[in-house]
């Protein structure tokens, strides 16, 4: 699963952060600084 949000917007990266996603980039768009995530149900490897 991934998700991507502004690095601004404090909650969705508080809710990303509890749900266990791990950031994958950080980039430009929209004009301001965008979060990019992944998050696995087990290990990569599964």
């Amino acid at each position: 699963m991934v998700l991507s949000t502004q690095t601004a917007n404090e909650a969705a990266m508080r809710v990303a952060a509890k749900l266990g996603f791990t950031e994958l980039e950080r980039f430009e768009d929209y004009g301001a600084e965008q979060w990019f995530g992944v998050w696995y149900p087990g290990t990569p490897s599964d």
